[in-house]
């Protein structure tokens, strides 16, 4: 009788071509949950210095974590094995990522270098898989010679960094990262010949990411309310606003986004991956406006929290509508093509025109403003869905 194999090589994926489903497993639910803690370390970053240049620092540092993350996802859609290497591999990913949530909060400071290394490391073990797949997959030897030569590059810039002083210690992040950011988009020629990715797991892997992130918004309600000394109804209100907008924010993303994959070509496949990273810079980002929302002294908002909360919520409709625009559309789809991701831009649009009005409102008022926005989407979500004929099968 044959027997498992313990140690398997790398081969790449041809679920999609067969029509087999797969589902995110419990080792990646498990891998996700190291991001979180990252996650949350550079959003208290960010609540604790709302400014323009705050934000900045936040979305510089939000780019290592969200390669990480993203490389390993890539990875596993490619060459996703159930042997012991799987696991091996995972876990020794987990002790970086750890490493970056420790140094996180002081990354660009103290902690850079720390930091830096960090990131390398975590790098090193997922352009060593890819070398791996190159070397045991024909087919896939073109991207891998190119990830390889690209991420290696981007490792050394880091590693380079902890030897000079900054600023130039963070221009050599920005090119290194300038660098994975394009290293994939050179690959686009060679990839559209290799296995189409699964349209049921890499969607379902990529929400989750999202449920993470909105958890961050809540977190950051939960904490702006346990900060105050005395509980009143009106922080009372602006809590629970603050946890309808996350949840107006999952409606619209899991009733419009994730339930479709994207379009079948590998440029749109591309496109819907890399609009998901303004995507969770935005609902983490909303965390931390919520917390200084909540926490606003005598219920008025300062300029920087309101611009802060407005754009969040803003950009996150606008690169929703975006992402619409990405997705496979079947003859039964019963949102319009046009008038559904138009709704989402110009929403997104008015929400960070509101960043300017916002200044000196009253707390639930610009909270109340907001929500109308995203009650627009839900409602139109509500709408087309109930009002679709049912099939004779019982499915919309």
């Amino acid at each position: 009788m044959a027997r498992r194999v313990w140690w398997q090589k790398p081969t790449l994926r041809t679920d999609e071509e067969h029509h087999h489903e797969r589902r995110v497993t419990w080792l990646e639910l498990f891998f996700d949950l190291f991001f979180v803690v990252v996650i949350a370390e550079l959003a208290h970053s960010l609540a604790e210095n709302i400014s323009w240049a705050g934000a900045a620092q936040f979305v510089f540092l939000f780019l290592p974590v969200w390669w990480v993350w993203i490389g390993a996802t890539y990875y596993n859609e490619r060459f996703e094995t159930d042997g012991f290497e799987n696991r091996l591999f995972t876990f020794l990913q987990m002790i970086p990522i750890s490493s970056m949530a420790v140094f996180a909060h002081y990354a660009l400071g103290k902690t850079a270098v720390e930091f830096a290394l960090s990131y390398a490391l975590a790098r090193l073990i997922i352009t060593y898989l890819w070398a791996q797949g190159g070397r045991y997959d024909r087919r896939f030897r073109p991207t891998a010679r190119w990830f390889v030569a690209g991420f290696s590059f981007s490792i050394l810039l880091f590693v380079a960094s902890v030897f000079v002083a900054p600023p130039l210690r963070f221009w050599l992040w920005g090119l290194g990262l300038l660098v994975d950011l394009l290293t994939p988009m050179l690959t686009v020629n060679h990839q559209s010949h290799l296995p189409r990715f699964s349209t049921s797991k890499l969607p379902e892997r990529f929400g989750l990411l999202v449920i993470i992130v909105l958890g961050e918004s809540i977190v950051g309600t939960v904490q702006g309310l346990a900060a105050q000394d005395t509980l009143t109804w009106f922080t009372a209100i602006t809590g629970i606003l603050g946890i309808a907008l996350a949840f107006g924010m999952w409606w619209i993303y899991f009733d419009f986004i994730n339930r479709r994959p994207p379009k079948p070509q590998i440029g749109w496949a591309f496109a819907w991956a890399y609009l998901h990273l303004p995507l969770v810079i935005s609902i983490a980002a909303t965390g931390a406006g919520i917390l200084n929302v909540i926490a606003a002294p005598d219920q008025i908002l300062s300029v920087n929290v309101s611009w802060l909360i407005s754009l969040s919520v803003g950009f996150s409709l606008i690169v929703m509508g975006l992402l619409e625009l990405t997705l496979a559309i079947t003859a039964d789809e019963p949102t319009h093509p046009r008038l559904s991701p138009g709704l989402k831009l110009g929403a997104g649009l008015m929400a960070c025109l509101l960043g300017n009005l916002g200044s000196g409102l009253n707390v639930v008022v610009l909270q109340l403003m907001l929500m109308a926005l995203l009650v627009v989407q839900m409602a139109y979500g509500f709408y087309i869905w109930f009002s679709q004929d049912l099939t004779v099968d019982g499915e919309i």
